[in-house]
């Protein structure tokens, strides 16, 4: 009996948690709900049609562009007003929407895209677009064994240059400008793949981090921005987003 009686007291409390977490998406929800009402009333549509000047296409356009610059008014006007209050505290509209739950692409919709970093534009490059045939023919085959392969590209690539030609010096390729403090002639072929590996990670990084930079600095609430396990590939979620 005792351990039903606990068993009862945590089910309870757990109810209750997750109703209090679940009450910051309802409050928050309305207030986006207000600002939508409120951006898509009949002042906008006037705007509009006076804008488009009889233009279907462009007004559609236009009434888009006037109800979502109200709305984004409405929400951050809305900002620091207490939308929530529950006992003695006072929650704003920005702490609400801080504490919702991400419902995801699921729940939500929105926007999801994959995007790839040319790994073998990469390699012809730090190459400076050799024209050796080795070199030509160990991309074009490790291309080919990519479609089939969970292996990275550069692995491939050093796979097939050996195949190709298994005395062929990749110092002699990658000595360009952008690597010969790193690469010498008498640098081996592994030492080499090593460079261009480092290279190619360092350019998918740097690619990573500006896509992160610059969502965030549009403010999409709740993104989901992460490298997938095929190298150069990067997944990108944007709940809510349409456009």
């Amino acid at each position: 009996m005792q351990n039903k009686g606990a068993i009862k007291f945590f089910a309870i409390a757990l109810a209750l948690v997750s109703l209090f977490q679940l009450s910051f998406t309802f409050f928050s929800k309305r207030v986006e709900s207000r600002a939508r009402n409120y951006a898509r009333n009949e002042e906008a549509t006037r705007e509009a049609k006076e804008s488009a000047k009889g233009n279907a296409i462009l007004e559609t356009t236009i009434f888009d562009s006037i109800a979502k610059a109200r709305e984004e008014y409405f929400l951050d006007s809305m900002a620091n007003q207490p939308v929530y209050n529950i006992l003695v505290r006072k929650y704003t509209y920005q702490e609400v929407k801080e504490r919702e739950l991400n419902l995801g692409l699921d729940l939500k919709g929105g926007m999801n895209v994959t995007m790839e970093v040319s790994v073998v534009e990469i390699v012809k490059a730090l190459a400076d677009n050799s024209d050796n045939p080795v070199f030509v023919q160990a991309i074009q085959k490790a291309v080919e064994k990519q479609r089939n392969s969970q292996e990275d590209f550069v692995t491939l690539f050093g796979q097939s240059f050996e195949e190709i030609d298994p005395n062929a010096k990749l110092a002699a390729i990658f000595n360009t400008v952008d690597l010969k403090d790193r690469v010498t002639f008498n640098s081996t072929n592994q030492e080499v793949l090593n460079v261009i590996k480092e290279e190619t990670n360092g350019a998918i990084d740097r690619t990573f981090n500006i896509l992160r930079t610059r969502i965030d600095r549009f403010g999409v609430a709740q993104p989901n921005i992460q490298k997938m396990s095929t190298a150069g590939r990067i997944l990108v979620e944007l709940p809510g987003i349409k456009e």
